[in-house]
């Protein structure tokens, strides 16, 4: 019994991924691709009208003799090893294919720490009756026949790199937030903004649509959502015509885990840490043969505190001697504490008639809200002044918001042959309000004081709709069209007043008053063609997208932006793939990046020391990506991938900070401005390696090296001229294992180096990570303990050295914590790999 007990711990990580059933999913989209070619097998299963059979049979444990539930038994085809169906054996080790249609099949059952079985199997005229069968502890065999579908950790598919989360064990009591971070080529930094290869402009999919989240609930959702909850996270670096992103940063797309019919599900549970920190979860699902209703509700509550310090110079030309003159100096130190909550409800149907069609709707809806206070001591010296100004500032902010997105999609299937369209319609409705006071008193220097409070909103509503239709004109060759529109209302109000001391009057800031209103709509057609010669793949796509912006400030002309852009992206994809699992892929894309609204305005924003302002003469950046992918998946060892890249822009928009006299503020004073880079390029490197001697034990290795090239040239000003290199990397080491047959040990290691942009440097970053975990009660309980950055390493550091301005910050949070959780698990189990989604498609 104890060496089934160790086998459960396994087998609840790989969960039920391995069938690789259809559907299922969190957000607009399902568990298929937007446009992707059904599986031809899968389609044939559904839509056979002739008589069908079932194959059963017992999994034991060869040396034990004991039955082995949970295991994953999946049916291939057995030309190709294509997935057909799957389902996992129960209590008693016995697992039950229904609806098999005649042919011949491999039939294969796997499991963590036992060797991988495959039986032939010929469909004629009768169900099948296996028997026992027997899997033996160890690495894999094939029992001599040649398998060509694996499910490594790590794999590629077309122009995709997938990180398969359900198949790795030492990431499932983490959190979304945790298996981006093993994902090759992402980061995620202590404050959860996420990156690839170094790049903030990317695009954050869910279910193979954009989740269309603001940043802040975005954070939200990968910091939440739990790692066991995903089937896989799709890194696409170099997108193809199909994809309607409006970055040149790439794509993440996380997908969540596939749907089991028949089943009622539900769960409940409590994650807390020493931040602290408290989660509670609950779940349910219930799904017959034609219908599938799924629902998630969580809260979060947690608090930490800060620490922030730094210093800044600010210089001026002198035109007599053709030197800088330091105008001003400033030091700062500032302790506080952020306090957050949210809370997210979501609600997911599913309903397929018959083979041919299915009908899906899902609603979300994620509440959060926040307070924060912070007191800060400031030193400021004006040279030009000749004159020390020493204050605090005493600041208590809050806010609140409420994100809601619904949709809805149907997909139809012509034949059996990938001829399918899929029409969808999806929207969000955003409405946030946020309060801020703050009081300023000066201790040294002309006394500037101020009691000053800012009430601010905003709304957003956004709807879209999508037609995506795919035709194959020969057995090999396969054409997709299709066509999005969507449109964008949004509006926000800032209004700050200040106190006159010694009164009750506070007064409207009328300088800092903020009335603003957007729209926007873009509208977009794509054609791909995708044809195959043996295990070679060619893809040619063309996108054009049409986008038209409107933005204004209330009494300020100035501020009006309103203009049109036209762009074409064309894409090339090849790949081959040799029958001993060597995948090749080679691509280009030329992408289009247009500048933001707010880029492009001139209305000065003003702080309360500096000001920013948008540049009306920005241009669209022009992104050419080539890439090259080599992955190998070994049977005995593991896994080995390397890519290499280079990626150039032409007018990158970067982020200028210079020094400017202002009469508002009555001396020299920082300033922010988007501007156009001549040019910049990262061209580099990632190595991806997973090692797996045996089936208790994992080790994987990520690097990212890449040279970060950025060139700058001002026709105003000679002393803004840059040209900057920087070779960046990053690293990462993690660690499974299983000892003593009953506990789990997971570790891991994360360093990133500097990195630039434009007169800007991120200092290096680094922690090590490590935790336990077991299951109990035939998985009907769950218990882990983590401790995350061990020596309390991790913070962020940022030095900006432009030609007229330098400084240095420091943001330090209490990022070591011990974290631990429970889940409590009941009814049919395979169940809880649908929860956490609103949507699914077939």
């Amino acid at each position: 019994m104890k060496r089934v007990v160790i086998y459960f711990l396994l087998s609840m990580m790989m969960g039920a991924a391995m069938a690789q059933f259809p559907g299922g999913g969190f957000g607009p989209g399902g568990g298929r691709p937007m446009g992707d070619r059904p599986n031809m097998q899968q389609t044939t299963q559904k839509t056979y009208k002739g008589k069908t059979y079932s194959i059963t049979g017992t999994l034991i444990d060869k040396t034990t003799k004991e039955t082995l539930f949970y295991v994953n038994v999946a049916l291939l085809q057995a030309e190709d090893s294509l997935f057909v169906k799957g389902v996992s054996s129960d209590d008693s080790g016995v697992f039950v294919l229904q609806g098999v249609v005649p042919g011949k099949y491999l039939l294969r059952a796997s499991a963590i720490g036992y060797q991988t079985l495959y039986e032939p199997i010929d469909i004629d005229s009768s169900s099948v009756d296996m028997g026992k069968l027997y899997l033996q502890q160890g690495a894999a065999m094939l029992n001599g026949v040649e398998v060509t579908a694996t499910r490594p950790i790590y794999s590629m598919e077309d122009e995709k790199i997938m990180y398969n989360v359900s198949e790795d064990p030492s990431i499932q009591t983490g959190t979304t937030s945790d298996a981006l971070q093993n994902t090759p080529g992402v980061e995620v930094d202590v404050e959860g903004n996420v990156t690839l290869r170094g790049v903030s402009s990317v695009d954050i999919w869910i279910n193979d649509k954009p989740s269309r989240l603001t940043a802040e609930s975005l954070k939200n959702y990968i910091q939440q959502l739990p790692a066991n909850t995903l089937e896989r996270i799709e890194v696409i670096t170099n997108p193809s015509a199909k994809y309607a992103t409006k970055t040149d940063g790439g794509i993440i797309n996380i997908v969540t885990n596939a749907k089991i019919k028949k089943n009622v599900f539900y769960s409940f549970g409590l994650n807390g840490s020493s931040q602290p920190r408290i989660s509670p979860h609950a779940s349910f699902v219930w799904a017959n043969e034609k219908w599938s209703i799924s629902s998630w509700i969580s809260g979060s509550y947690s608090s930490n505190k800060n620490h922030n310090s730094g210093y800044s110079t600010s210089f001026v030309a002198n035109d007599t001697t053709d030197q800088l003159d330091t105008s001003t100096f400033q030091r700062y130190t500032s302790e506080g504490r952020n306090k957050n909550w949210s809370g997210n409800i979501s609600l997911n149907m599913h309903y397929s008639p018959d083979s041919l069609n299915s009908l899906s709707f899902w609603m979300m809806s994620m509440l959060s809200g926040g307070k924060s206070s912070s007191l800060e001591q400031r030193l400021r010296r004006e040279y030009f002044l000749n004159e020390d100004n020493f204050y605090t500032t005493d600041r208590n902010s809050g806010s609140k918001g409420v994100w809601v997105g619904f949709g809805t999609w149907y997909t139809h299937l012509f034949n059996n042959q990938g001829h399918n369209i899929m029409v969808s319609l999806n929207g969000n409705i955003t409405n946030n309000a946020s309060s801020s006071d703050y009081v300023r008193k000066y201790i040294l220097g002309t006394d500037l004081s101020k009691d000053k409070s800012t009430r601010g909103s905003s709304k957003s509503y956004d709807l879209n709709a999508d037609v995506d239709y795919s035709i194959p004109y020969s057995k090999n060759g396969e054409i997709s069209v299709g066509l999005s529109g969507a449109v964008n209302w949004g509006s926000s109000l800032s209004s700050p007043d200040t106190l006159v001391f010694g009164t009750d009057v506070r007064n409207i800031d009328s300088l800092r008053f903020q009335d603003a209103m957007n729209r926007s709509q873009d509208y977009d057609a794509y054609v791909t063609l995708r044809q195959k010669f043996g295990n070679f793949t060619m893809k040619f796509g063309l996108r054009g997208e049409v986008s038209h912006i409107f933005y204004q400030v209330a009494g300020h002309p100035e501020s009006k932006v309103s203009t049109t852009f036209f762009n074409l992206k064309p894409s090339v994809h090849l790949s081959y793939r040799t029958k001993s699992m060597h995948n090749f892929n080679l691509s280009y894309t030329r992408r289009l990046r247009n500048p933001s609204n707010t880029q492009l305005s001139e209305y000065i924003d003003y702080g309360e020391d500096d000001y920013s302002i948008g540049n009306s003469l920005l241009a669209s950046v022009a992104t050419n990506s080539f890439e090259f992918n080599w992955m190998k998946y070994f049977e005995k060892f593991g896994s080995l991938g390397i890519t290499v890249y280079h990626r150039n822009s032409h007018r990158d928009i970067n982020t200028l900070t210079d020094v400017a006299y202002s009469d508002v503020f009555g001396r020299y004073v920082r300033y922010t401005m988007p501007v156009n880079v001549g040019k910049s390029f990262n061209t580099g490197g990632e190595f991806n390696v997973t090692y797996r001697p045996k089936g208790f034990l994992n080790l994987r290795f990520y690097a990212n090296i890449y040279d970060s090239y950025i060139n700058y040239s001002d026709s105003k000003d000679a002393n803004k001229n840059s040209v900057r290199h920087k070779f960046t990397y990053s690293f990462r080491i993690n660690l499974w294992t299983k000892v003593w047959n009953v506990l789990e040990i997971h570790a891991s290691a994360n360093y990133r180096s500097a990195s630039q942009s434009l007169f800007a440097e991120t200092k290096p970053n680094y922690s090590i990570n490590a935790g336990l975990r077991a299951t109990f009660w035939k998985k009907r309980i769950s218990v882990y303990l983590n401790v995350q950055d061990i020596f309390n390493w991790n913070k962020s550091s940022n030095i900006t050295t432009s030609p007229y301005y330098e400084s240095w910050s420091s943001n330090k949070t209490n990022s070591r914590y011990i974290s631990a959780g429970v889940t409590f698990r009941f009814g049919k189990l395979e169940m809880e790999k649908n929860v956490q989604g609103v949507g699914s498609e077939e």
